[in-house]
C-alpha cells in the first residue's frame, strides 16, 4: 500500500514540475488567440457567403401570381434552365452514396461491407440514407412515403424508381427548398405533403401547422442558401430538433459565439453559412461522412470545390503565431481539430438524443389514446409512438481512433454478437453514464475505422447513440419497419410488430421469419460543428491524465495518463538513495565542522 502511495506521489510530483510550464502556457496561447488577429477575423468574415449578384424582386417572371409551388419552379427554371439536369445525380437528390470498395474477411458477417479499403469495388452496394439502417427512424425504404415529405424535389412520393434521374417519371425540383432564404417554405411544404406527425412530432401538438400563403413573395426572396435553409431539414433529422446530432440544432441559425465562432454573426463570428465549408459545384453539395476523414490536410480547401477541412483553411501549423504553438503544432498528425476545439455539443437550449427504446412503444393512456410523460423540466421520456426516450445537454464527445471510413449496417443484415436479443429493458437508464455503462460491449451498427497504428487515423470525436431496434429473431437481423399509413400493418396504428416488419421487411426486399425480437445497439454520428472559441479549448489537463478523457482510448503512449510501474520503482529507489546521501553529506558536514571547531578552540 505504502509502495503504491509513494508511486503516486512519484509521478505527481514529476508530472508538476514537468508540466509547470505546459499548464500555464495553453491559458495564454488560448487566450492570446481568442483576443488577437484581426488580418484572420477579415480573412473569416471574407469567407462568408456573399449576398445573391441578382435581386429576385425586380423580376417580371416572379410577379405572379402563382397559383402552386410548380408554376414558382417552372418561373425560376425559364432563367435557370440547366438546374434539373445537374440536381439529378446528386446526394441531396438520390439519398445515395456510390458503392464503395469491400474487403474480402471470413469472420462472422463478412458479406456486410467495409468500407474504403477494399481492393475493388465487385458486389459492393451503395450507402446513403436511402440504404442503410440507423438506431433513430430505423430506416428510409420501409417509410419512403412519410421520408420524401422533406425531399428537395418538394413533393411525397413511394416510388423509388423516382430518385433515377434516368427513368420515368422522375421526381421534379423543388428550387424553394434551398433557395427561400427563411426555411418556412421548407417547413409548411412539409407539414403540406401530409406526413404522419409523429415522424417528427414526439407529443401531438395542437394548433395550425406552418403555411407560406404568399408564393410571390417566396419566389422574389430566394438567394443563396443560409443556415436557416439548410437546417430546415439538416436541424430536425431523423426526429425532431437536435435529435441525431448533437452538433447541428436550431440554436444555430443564430448563434452566439461561444456557440460556434464560425456560424456566429460578424464581427464577433465569422458569420458562415453552411455552403462557406459545404461548397457547391453545379448543384453537387460537397461533403458527407462517407468521404473524407479527420487526416484531411491542406489539400481540401474550401474554394478548391472540396469541403473545407479545418487545415485547409488554418494551415498545417494553426497555432504557430502562438507561445505554445510548436508544442500544440505537434498534436496534428494524431488529434483532429475537433477534438479540442468542441469540448461538448448540444451546448444551447436544444438537447440531442442519446436513448431511443422502441422496444417500448404502445403504452396508452387511461383514454385508451396515445400519450407523453414528461421529466419535472417538461421534457419527454415517453411517447407512445417512440418509446424511452433520453435527451442530453452539454453532451462530451466520445474520443475514437478514426481514419474517416465509416461501416453502416443495411436492414436485413445481422448484427455481430453482443447483444443478448433479451436485454432491451431501459426505463431505469435515465442518464447518459447509467446509458453508457448499460450499452458496453453492444454491436454496432455505424461505426469508423482507425487505430493508433494506422498513419491516416486521428483521435477524433462522435456521438454515440444508444437503441433498441427490432431484429428477426432466429438470425438477429436488423428490421426494418413500416411506421405510418391507412393501412393495419402500419405500427402506429395497431402497434404489431409482426405485420410492421413484415411490410417494412417487403419494402425493403428483405426475407422475415415472422418473429421479432429486440436488440441493444450503438451507432456513432461524426462531430464536426458548434467549434468553441480558443479560450474553450481543451486544456492539456483534460487528457494528460489518468482519469481524463482518454482515459479508456487503446494504443499508444500517453505523458501523464500512461506509466511503467518498474520505472516508478526506479525512480523512487533513485530519488530515495538521493536523499539519503544528501543527509548523509549533510550529517558528516555538521559532524567535523563540530569535531574540528572544537579542536581548534579547545
Amino acid at each position: 500500500m505504502a509502495g503504491n502511495w509513494a508511486g503516486v506521489w512519484l509521478r505527481r510530483t514529476i508530472l508538476a514540475l514537468g508540466l509547470t510550464a505546459a499548464a500555464t502556457a495553453p491559458a495564454v496561447s488560448q487566450s492570446a488567440a481568442a483576443t488577437g488577429g484581426t488580418e484572420t477575423a477579415a480573412l473569416l468574415s471574407a469567407l462568408a457567403v456573399p449576398p445573391s449578384t441578382a435581386d429576385h424582386s425586380k423580376f417580371e417572371e416572379l410577379a405572379g401570381p402563382f397559383s402552386d409551388a410548380a408554376e414558382v419552379n417552372q418561373a425560376c427554371l425559364g432563367c435557370h434552365n440547366t438546374g434539373p439536369e445537374q440536381l439529378h445525380g446528386t446526394v441531396h437528390f438520390e439519398w445515395t452514396w456510390p458503392p464503395a470498395p469491400v474487403r474480402n474477411m471470413e469472420a462472422p458477417g463478412a458479406e456486410l461491407l467495409a468500407f474504403f479499403g477494399a481492393l475493388s469495388t465487385e458486389d459492393a452496394e451503395p450507402s446513403g440514407m436511402r440504404h442503410v439502417a440507423n438506431g433513430f427512424l430505423l430506416s428510409t425504404p420501409s417509410n419512403l412515403d412519410a421520408c420524401t415529405s422533406c425531399h428537395i424535389a418538394g413533393t411525397r412520393f413511394d416510388d423509388p424508381a423516382m430518385f433515377d434521374a434516368s427513368s420515368e417519371p422522375v421526381a421534379p425540383v423543388d428550387c424553394l427548398s434551398c433557395h427561400e432564404p427563411t426555411g418556412q417554405w421548407t417547413r409548411a411544404n412539409f407539414h403540406e405533403g401530409g406526413a404522419a406527425c409523429s415522424m417528427c412530432h414526439d407529443e401531438r401538438l395542437r394548433g395550425d401547422t406552418p403555411e407560406v400563403e404568399d408564393l410571390v413573395a417566396a419566389a422574389q426572396s430566394v438567394g443563396p442558401s443560409t443556415l436557416a435553409s439548410c437546417g430546415s431539414c439538416h436541424f430536425q433529422a431523423d426526429g425532431g430538433p437536435g435529435v441525431k446530432h448533437g452538433d447541428l440544432n436550431p440554436d444555430l441559425i443564430n448563434p452566439p459565439v461561444a456557440l460556434d465562432v464560425h456560424m456566429a454573426a460578424a464581427p464577433d463570428g465569422a458569420g458562415f453559412t453552411c455552403s462557406t465549408c459545404h461548397t457547391t459545384t453545379e448543384h453537387a453539395i460537397s461533403g458527407s461522412r462517407y468521404a473524407g476523414g479527420p487526416g484531411d490536410g491542406p489539400d481540401r480547401p474550401a474554394l478548391a470545390g472540396a469541403a473545407a477541412s479545418c487545415q485547409g483553411c488554418h494551415s498545417a501549423t494553426p497555432h504557430e503565431d502562438l507561445a505554445s504553438g510548436a508544442r500544440l503544432d505537434r498534436h496534428i498528425d494524431r488529434v483532429a481539430c475537433e477534438t479540442c476545439h468542441i469540448p461538448s455539443i448540444a451546448r444551447g437550449e436544444t438537447q440531442t438524443r442519446v436513448l431511443w427504446d422502441w422496444s417500448s412503444v404502445g403504452k396508452r393512456g387511461r383514454d385508451r389514446k396515445p400519450m407523453v410523460q414528461k421529466d419535472e423540466d417538461g421534457r419527454i421520456t415517453y411517447a407512445t409512438e417512440k418509446g424511452n426516450l433520453v435527451a442530453a445537454g452539454d453532451v462530451k464527445p466520445t474520443l475514437i481512433w478514426s481514419n474517416g471510413r465509416l461501416a453502416m449496417h443495411r436492414p436485413g443484415e445481422p448484427l455481430a454478437e453482443g447483444s443478448d436479443p433479451g436485454e432491451s429493458e431501459t426505463e431505469d437508464l435515465a442518464d447518459l453514464a447509467m446509458i453508457e455503462a448499460a450499452f458496453a460491449g453492444t454491436p454496432w451498427i455505424a461505426s469508423f475505422e482507425g487505430d493508433p497504428t494506422d498513419e491516416d487515423s486521428r483521435i477524433a470525436p462522435v456521438k454515440v447513440m444508444h437503441s433498441v431496434v427490432p431484429v428477426d429473431a432466429e438470425d438477429r437481423r436488423l428490421a426494418a419497419v413500416k411506421f405510418s399509413g391507412r393501412s393495419g400493418d402500419a405500427l402506429w396504428n395497431r402497434f404489431d410488430w409482426e405485420k410492421a416488419i413484415d411490410a417494412g421487411m417487403e419494402a425493403a426486399n428483405t426475407p422475415f421469419s415472422g418473429d421479432v425480437a429486440f436488440a441493444r445497439v450503438r451507432q456513432m454520428i461524426p462531430v464536426n460543428h458548434m467549434v468553441a472559441p480558443a479560450s474553450e479549448a481543451l486544456a492539456c489537463q483534460s487528457c494528460h491524465v489518468s482519469d481524463g478523457l482518454l482515459a479508456n482510448l487503446p494504443g499508444g503512449y500517453l505523458p501523464g495518463r500512461d506509466g511503467y510501474s518498474w520505472l516508478d520503482r526506479a525512480g523512487l529507489a533513485l530519488l530515495a538513495a538521493v536523499l539519503a546521501g544528501v543527509i548523509l553529506h549533510g550529517v558528516l558536514r555538521l559532524g567535523f565542522g563540530f569535531f574540528n571547531g572544537r579542536g581548534r578552540h579547545g
